[in-house]
């Protein structure tokens, strides 16, 4: 409809000076008329011609990123057919309202005039964990005096999933003292292979692989790597998502939650521990525990979406599911609260002999009387606690555990 008014409209100025023309005759009339009528035809033209043949392409360096990371988003913009000159031509990516703060960059103006290849690039720096969906691609343009504008939509959807950080973690002391000596042909771990801690002579019954050829060469003698020791964990981690617990803190403070969560749970799979993770949320997800890496990129999955909108008590979760634990698990809790009902059960869970380490999430808060007061009494019960400040502190922090037992 509009581009029928549009041709009416110059139809009727042509008119209108072809009249004018006739009627007065001269110079001026006529040029009127013939300038009308160039006009006329580079604005029709410019409506039907512009933006034929144009084809786009959106190329990202990933469709799976880190929280933190950096995407880059490449836009080849290819106009074949008629030539038809553009002056200027915007082109815009659509992307989530979250992810505009990211970047002003989405959006660029150019001036090709016959140019038929056009590149826009942008980056997303410091992605925001989540999952989202980068939109149509738009491009506009028009004519030199701003009367028309011609406007191209390229419809595509590209889905980047940002996984939470990952904290490198070399070392964290998980020895489950209730789990000592449970262990069977399927998830004995007694040596790690990767972490040779010396040799030793030969002794009869030594496996072949275990041989150091090079200690033995050097010395004369068959020499046996030794390797560190460890005793297999079964891990149930419990996230804490309750809208209440995190209420008047800000978002930093959860995702320092989660960022605690995936690394230590990265660090465990890659130990070859069986993990699993329970988060109560809106909606109630348990994740079993196993060994298996398609559950390890289950859970990130998961802790790539998860948000604080939790109703469920946070405690009433633990109870709901460690009845259903493998014997001899360690859950290991990741909570902003730290409150007597915790205390309470996680000393009921000891007395069960369920092992639990406790990662008490205080961002930027100092411990105040209380706090100290309930990590002395976990310590006495041999809970480990470990505050987690801020994620560049993540390493050192799991390290071990500091002693509150005097404060309390």
């Amino acid at each position: 409809m509009r581009r029928f008014g549009r041709i009416l409209l110059w139809l009727t100025l042509l008119f209108v000076t072809f009249a004018y023309g006739k009627f007065q005759g001269g110079f001026a009339a006529w040029f009127m008329f013939y300038a009308a009528f160039l006009l006329a035809g580079y604005e029709l033209g410019t409506a039907r011609y512009a933006l034929r043949g144009a084809k786009s392409e959106r190329r990202l360096s990933s469709l799976k990123v880190n929280a933190g990371q950096t995407l880059e988003v490449d836009i080849m913009i290819e106009i074949e057919g008629r030539k038809w000159p553009l002056p200027w031509l915007v082109v815009e990516d659509t992307l989530p309202t979250r992810l505009l703060l990211q970047s002003g960059s989405n959006r660029e103006l150019h001036f090709p005039g016959y140019n038929r290849k056009l590149r826009l690039r942008y980056s997303l720096p410091n992605m925001p964990r989540g999952k989202y969906v980068l939109g149509d691609t738009r491009l506009v343009t028009g004519d030199i005096f701003g009367l028309t504008k011609k406007e191209l939509v390229h419809k595509r959807s590209d889905e980047v999933t940002v996984y939470p950080k990952i904290i490198p973690i070399p070392y964290w002391h998980t020895i489950n003292k209730f789990n000592l000596g449970h262990t069977n042909a399927q998830n004995r771990m007694a040596e790690d292979s990767s972490n040779v801690i010396g040799v030793r002579d030969y002794a009869q019954g030594d496996r072949l692989s275990r041989i150091h050829w090079r200690a033995s060469a050097r010395t004369g003698s068959l020499k046996t790597k030794e390797f560190e020791l460890h005793v297999t964990n079964d891990m149930m981690f419990f996230l804490n998502r309750s809208e209440d617990a995190y209420r008047g803190g800000s978002n930093q403070l959860f995702e320092l939650a989660v960022t605690t969560a995936a690394s230590l749970i990265k660090h465990a799979s890659s130990k070859k521990y069986s993990v699993g993770l329970t988060s109560y949320g809106r909606e109630r997800v348990t994740i079993a525990q196993s060994r298996n890496f398609e559950q390890y990129l289950r859970i990130i999955e998961h802790l790539a979406i998860v948000q604080a909108d939790g109703a469920d008590e946070y405690n009433d979760a633990i109870l709901r599911e460690v009845n259903h634990l493998q014997r001899g698990s360690t859950i290991v809790l990741v909570t902003p609260v730290l409150d007597q009902p915790l205390v309470q059960l996680i000393g009921f869970l000891e007395y069960r002999k369920i092992k639990t380490e406790l990662f008490y999430i205080v961002g930027g808060r100092q411990l105040n009387e209380v706090d100290l007061a309930h990590m002395g009494k976990l310590e006495m019960l041999g809970v480990h606690t470990y505050v987690v400040r801020d994620e560049n502190e993540l390493e050192d922090v799991v390290r071990g555990p500091v002693s509150y037992a005097s404060n309390g």
